[in-house]
Parts: C-alpha cells; sequence; structure tokens
C-alpha cells in the first residue's frame, strides 16, 4: 500500500511540476486518496468465476454447439453457459496434463492460442490479442490462474442501463450498461464481460460492449447474461413515418388506454372498428366456439340498440355453450385422454371440468383442487390429472415430468431445460428445477378396478411417506423450493402438494394470476401477451407489459374470476378492431385483429351446422358437437387432419395451426364434406325444394357460413346460377355451398 501511494505521489508531483501549477499539499493528497482505490483495483487479478467464465460465455465456448455440449469437442468439455464454474476449473487448469494453460508464458497457453486461432481451431477465432477476453484470460492464467478470488461475495442482480430507451432518428444506436450488485455492496459494471443477445436481428443488431444499432424502426429486446444472471431492456427505434396517422381511437375502456398508449408510442396505427357482422360472428367463435344461426345473425344485424354488442357478450357468457367450449380448452391441456384417465375417467374428467366452467369457479380454487386431488380418479376426477405425470409403468409418480408440465401449465415458465443444466435463457438453475421436482415424489397409484382393457380402468392416486429427489450434480437429496427461493417448512406426514398448492395459488404468487390472464387473451385473440403464451421468460417480455400488469391486477382483485377477464376483453375497442392491418401495422401489438384458422373441432361444427347435416359420433347421441368429445384419444380423420391434440402434452403448442396439403384434400374432395352436402335431408336439399327465390337461397346460404349478407355482384352472380330447372337446383346449390365451406372467410375467424 505504501508502495503505491509514493508512485502515485511521484506521478502526480512529476505532472504537476511539468505543468507549472502549485497545487497545496492537501489537494494532492486528496486527489490521491481518490484515485488509488480504483488503481488497486485494475491492478488486482481477474476472478476466475465473475471474469473468467464470464468471458468464456462471451465468446461462446461454451456454447450448446460447442465446448458446452454434453460431451464436448475434440475432448475439451466445459459446462453449458458455465453453469458448474467448479468443472469448468478443472477442466482448464488440471485435464490433459494442465496443458491448457501455461503459467510460465501466459500467452503460450493452449486456450489462448486456439481462441486467437494462433493454431488450428475448428471454431475459428473467439478472441484477438489485445481485447478485453484476452486481456482477462491472459491476466488470470499469469497470476497462477486461481479458482476463487472473490471470497464470499455474491452476485445478488443485474440490471441494464437504461431499462427502456427511445432512439429517434436520425440516432441509430443506443449504448447499454450492465450492472451487477454483489451482496457486498458495491456494483460493478460488467458490460464488456455479458454475452449480449436481440429478439429481432431484423430490427437491431448487437455491437461491441453493449452498442445496439438500428438495422429498421421498432422495438428489441436487449438480454444480458452474466454468470447465470439475466437482464433485459427494450430499445425502440423511431422514425417519422409518412402511412402514420394517429386516429385518437377511444380510450375509455382501461384495456384500450394501455394498448392504445403504447400503440401511439410505437407509432403503429390501430384498424377501425369492425362491422357487426364481422363482430358478431367471431364472439360467438370465441365466446361459445360455434358460429351464429342465420336467425341469430339477422337478429343482431337488425337490432338498432347502441349496446347491442354488449348484451351479446353477457348472453353468450352466460349460456351453456360458453362452459362446454372452454371445458375443451381445459380438456387439452389437462389431460384428458383415455390412455391417461382409463376410457370412463376422461367422460367424468371431463364433465367435471365443464361444470367448473359453468359455475364459474374461481380460477385459483380450480387449479387448487388439481394440485392436491387425491383418491380414484372415477369418483374424484380431478385426480386424473397426476396419472399422466407417472413413471412409464405404473405405481409411482415421476416428479422431474410433474415440475415440468405443473410449472409451464400453471405458472407460464418453461423450466425443462434445468433438468441437465441451468436454464440458457432464464435465471432458473438445477437448485430451482430439483426444489420444484421435491414436492412431488411422494405419490403413488394402486391400480384398477379394470373395466374391459388396460385403458379402460380406475386409479386411485394416494400420498405416501416418503420418496425424495437427488440432486444430479450434487447427489444430495433435494429439499422441497419454490421457484424464487422460499424454503417452506413442511410438517412431517403433510402431503407436501398442500404447500405447493398454496404457494403456486396466491394472490401474491408473482406467476399465477400472470399466466392465467395470458392464457385468456391467447385463446380470445390467438396470440399471447407474452409469446409463446406459456414461457415467460426476462429474455421474453410481454408486448403489452402494462396491459399485462393491470389484467393481473384486476385478476386478483375479482377473486380470480376468469368470466370476468373474458367479458372485459370481448368488450373492449382492441378486441373489436378491424382484421384488415393498417400500413404501420403490427400483429404482436395488437393493432389489428388477426386472423387465425378455427379449430378442428370448431371447423367440424360450423361445416355440420352450415349443411344442416351432424356429425355422428359412435356412442354418443345425435347433435353432439365435436368440442363436446371427452376423450383425446378418439379417432377422427377430419379432426387429426386439422390438428386436434392428443392431450399427451402441457404445452398449447400441441394444438396444431397450420395448413397443410391433407387440410385442403379434406375440404376439397373428402367424404366427410360430401356427404353433408348430398344429404338428404340436409340444408342443400331442403333449399332446393323449398320455394324460396334464388336471391333468399343465396342470402341463407351467406348467412349459415360467412354470417353476412352477400354483397350486391356476389348476390347478382350466384341468383343468377340458380335460375335452371328443378333437376339442376339441387346441383347448384351444393356447388354454391362447397364454394362457401372452401371461402378463406369461412376457415378462418377474423
Amino acid at each position: 500500500m505504501r508502495d503505491s501511494l509514493v508512485h502515485v505521489y511521484m506521478w502526480w508531483d512529476a505532472h504537476v511540476r511539468l505543468l507549472a501549477v502549485k497545487i497545496p499539499l492537501p489537494v494532492v493528497m486528496l486527489g490521491i486518496l481518490s484515485v488509488v482505490p480504483g488503481l488497486l483495483l485494475a491492478a488486482a487479478p481477474p476472478d476466475f468465476l465473475y471474469h473468467v467464465v464470464p468471458t468464456l460465455t462471451r465468446a461462446g465456448c461454451n456454447a450448446g454447439v460447442c465446448h458446452g455440449t454434453p460431451s464436448g469437442k475434440n475432448g475439451f468439455r466445459l459446462s453449458l453457459r458455465g453453469f458448474d464454474p467448479r468443472q469448468d476449473f478443472v477442466a482448464l487448469t488440471r485435464e490433459v496434463d494442465g496443458r491448457r494453460i501455461n503459467r510460465l508464458v501466459p500467452s503460450r497457453s493452449l486456450i489462448l492460442q486456439k481462441a486467437t486461432a494462433e493454431i488450428p481451431h475448428q471454431g475459428g477465432r473467439r478472441l484477438r490479442k489485445g481485447d478485453t477476453g484476452y486481456r482477462i484470460l491472459h491476466d488470470w492464467i499469469a497470476a497462477g490462474a486461481v479458482e476463487n478470488r472473490s471470497g464470499r461475495r455474491r452476485l445478488k442482480r443485474l440490471a441494464i442501463e437504461p431499462a427502456a430507451s427511445i432512439v429517434d432518428a436520425p440516432g441509430d444506436h443506443q449504448t447499454l450498461r450492465v450492472i451487477a450488485h454483489f451482496d457486498s455492496g458495491r456494483p460493478d459494471d460488467v458490460t464488456d464481460r455479458c454475452r449480449f443477445s436481440v429478439t429481432d436481428a431484423e430490427v437491431a443488431e448487437l455491437g461491441t460492449f453493449g452498442t445496439v444499432r438500428k438495422l429498421k424502426r421498432g422495438e428489441v429486446t436487449v438480454s444480458a447474461e452474466y454468470v447465470g444472471a439475466m437482464a433485459s431492456a427494450t430499445v425502440l427505434f423511431r422514425e417519422p413515418v409518412a402511412e402514420f396517422s394517429w386516429p385518437n381511437p377511444p380510450t375509455v375502456h382501461p384495456i384500450d388506454a394501455r394498448v392504445f398508449a403504447r400503440l401511439k408510442s410505437l407509432q403503429i396505427e390501430p384498424s377501425g372498428l369492425c362491422d357487426d357482422a364481422t363482430f358478431v360472428r367471431r364472439v360467438y367463435l370465441d365466446a361459445n366456439g360455434r358460429l351464429p344461426t342465420a336467425v341469430e345473425t339477422r337478429a343482431f344485424l337488425a337490432n338498432p340498440a347502441t349496446d347491442k354488442r354488449r348484451d351479446l357478450i353477457d348472453r353468450l357468457l352466460n349460456h351453456s355453450e360458453f362452459a362446454r367450449w372452454w371445458a375443451m380448452k381445459w380438456t387439452d391441456r389437462l389431460g384428458c385422454n383415455q390412455r391417461f384417465v382409463g376410457k370412463w375417467g376422461a367422460v367424468k374428467f371431463h364433465s367435471w371440468i365443464r361444470h367448473q366452467m359453468a359455475v364459474n369457479t374461481p380460477h385459483d380454487d380450480f387449479v387448487r383442487e388439481i394440485l392436491v386431488a387425491s383418491g380414484p380418479n372415477y369418483s374424484n376426477p380431478p385426480a386424473g390429472f397426476w396419472r399422466r405425470l407417472r413413471v412409464g409403468g405404473i405405481s409411482k409418480m415421476d416428479p422431474l415430468l410433474a415440475a415440468e408440465e405443473i410449472s409451464q401449465l400453471f405458472l407460464g415458465v418453461r423450466i425443462q431445460c434445468a433438468r441437465c443444466h441451468n436454464h440458457p435463457g432464464e435465471h432458473w438453475t438445477q437448485d430451482d428445477y430439483y426444489g420444484l421436482a421435491a414436492f412431488f415424489p411422494r405419490l403413488a397409484f394402486k391400480e384398477g378396478p379394470y373395466v374391459n382393457h388396460r385403458y379402460d380402468k380406475e386409479d386411485t392416486v394416494y400420498a405416501i411417506l416418503s420418496g425424495e429427489v437427488t440432486h444430479p450434480r450434487s447427489g444430495t437429496v433435494s429439499t422441497p423450493r419454490f421457484l424464487g427461493g422460499v424454503t417452506p417448512k413442511i410438517a412431517s406426514g403433510v402431503d407436501r402438494r398442500v404447500a405447493f398448492a398454496d404457494w403456486a395459488t396466491a394472490a401474491e404468487n408473482p406467476f399465477f394470476a400472470r399466466a392465467a390472464v395470458n392464457r385468456i387473451w391467447y385463446q380470445l385473440l390467438g396470440r399471447g401477451i407474452v409469446e409463446p403464451v406459456d414461457d415467460f421468460r426476462s429474455s421474453n417480455p410481454p408486448s403489452q407489459p402494462q396491459l399485462l400488469e393491470w389484467l393481473t391486477r384486476e385478476f386478483v382483485s375479482s377473486g380470480f374470476d376468469r368470466k370476468h377477464i373474458i367479458r372485459l376483453v370481448l368488450n373492449s375497442h382492441t378486441y373489436q378492431l378491424g382484421f384488415q392491418p393498417t400500413a404501420t401495422a403490427d400483429a404482436r401489438y395488437f393493432s389489428y385483429y388477426r386472423p387465425r384458422l378455427l379449430q378442428a373441432e370448431q371447423l367440424l361444427d360450423a361445416i355440420s351446422q352450415a349443411s344442416g347435416v351432424p356429425e355422428p359420433f359412435s356412442g354418443f347421441p345425435s347433435g353432439t358437437r365435436a368440442i363436446q368429445l371427452p376423450d383425446g384419444e378418439r379417432k377422427h380423420p377430419f379432426l387429426e387432419a386439422f390438428g386436434r391434440p392428443a392431450r399427451a402434452l402441457a404445452c398449447e403448442c400441441e394444438r396444431e395451426s397450420t395448413t397443410t396439403m391433407a387440410q385442403a384434400l379434406q375440404l376439397v374432395g373428402g367424404k366427410l364434406v360430401h356427404q353433408k352436402l348430398v344429404h338428404e335431408q340436409g340444408l342443400v336439399a331442403q333449399l332446393a325444394a323449398s320455394s324460396l327465390s334464388p336471391s333468399r337461397i343465396v342470402e341463407e346460404l351467406f348467412l349459415v357460413t360467412l354470417c353476412r349478407p352477400p354483397s350486391s355482384a356476389e348476390q347478382a352472380l350466384l341468383s343468377s346460377q340458380l335460375k335452371v330447372d328443378v333437376e339442376r337446383r339441387k346441383l347448384v346449390v351444393e356447388d354454391i355451398l362447397w364454394n362457401l365451406l372452401n371461402h378463406r372467410e369461412f376457415l378462418f375467424q377474423h
């Protein structure tokens, strides 16, 4: 310390004398004391955990495609993104007789020569001599390549400054600083040691040391990773847009106030309000899962009341079909399939879920009853949920699968990656993963009785007093721990699931309500505020953060009333926007209603309803709709072609929404559509045999399919085709209905 002060004083004195400036000694000493800590810090050798490991991560050395792969590359294996620094230290300093580092001549270290491509390296040049990463590795090796110089200092959190910024043209970049906050109280600027990523590479690219450079107008989220911690910031690049014109839409509704304020700041013009014909079709499909009948459409379009949309929404939410439609959504996710819950169990489970939707059971009570369910699953249907989560055989629970599916389904957190290593895109660690899994090993199953076969039997789910989860890296027994690090006190003999359910469904839980309202929004608008809908993480922020926050608070204050949230969304101007995008539109921010293909069950029901020919389902009474089918195992070529899920996964992605050739074949030349068109009691036969005028027939066909009257051009063209003799009239009606069933307006919800 004394030598350092002497050197600094000599430097100071020499420069002062050179400038011929006389400064009092106390001032000189004050200057010395102000710079000494920084000089001493700069002189300190790099720390392995907080300097070397982040440098390897930033350079991509421990990425999954390089040495971070489970088997490593060319005999050199690192932990993925540095999640196991102890293993990395051994790999660098002990393996292959320590040849990867050279303490006597650091620049001759294999790790540096490979990284700078001085010697052949399949991964190419990762570092350049003289840059920050190179100096860190070089100085660490020169200082003896010690594993731990940070003592007990622990990283508490990571933050990016500024957390949100707007760059207006002609500005074309934003510089970010990443600050690591430690328990020692002294923050550290770690920008040059972070691994950065952007959510949209078409909008911006990353420069050096936290610089984000604009490629085009738009918003990006920048994520920074440092020693397993994650932080994110948003950068909005704006420029004058000739096509942009703010229409001043109404903002009385709290949803609209937040959505439109964000759209305005992003310079995105929203579409106008949809017309009544579009709305009535849209809201019937979203609230009840079916098309309105021609009578219902005519009545709504003819109603002159200014509040008729609100009244229709109330009627639909109180209709029995609401429960059937929303029950289907939950049976998809909860594993209602005879392979898991038994043939009769699927019927029972579906019936129980439908009842919960019908009586509008609060969402927290609904989920809690599932999470703590025990007993025979035929007499206590929610116990069937656990049957999908057993270990391959029949007797025991798979606690790892339970942790993954429950976390994704009810908390919106995909924690699967942390099974083998710390999550590479979020701050979840293996400790978090196995702490969560430790809530679920003490569950067992008792088989029987059988009814007919292995998929037609009842199982009894019951809690047991033993069973633990072992951490694969440490080999120790994992203690039950909530996401976020809190370890509950659970009395001996008490079902651990009860403690988890109490925490998971609590009003103050940071995940539960947020995930639930995001899922409701997704089901009504086809895209989540966070997308994918069940993938909340700091590197995947909400497109409308203020909206998500408000909906979450509203959901909690309403007592977890799902109908209350659905009613709010359906009544908003945002939901009722037109489907035609403006010149500046962006679907991520809900500036227009995004068209989407009808779901498999909806489409089959719509074809059956429009043709007047119900689809028969063996074992169910005539008139049963596809959305009412309780068992995901039921085979049906049309439903399978259009992506009906098997109900084997918790992920919404299990339901396919893409268009395929198989779908086109079903619609254009499929047996199902053809039989409904030529059916003797179908709508085609009825209209062809009726005394209705050609224009009335055309109008009826449009109302039962597209839920709107035909335009004058459509009416003129099609009516002229119907001016034929009686024998040919039925064929023409068939052709018209076939064309309407294959029309984009019919196949898509818009």
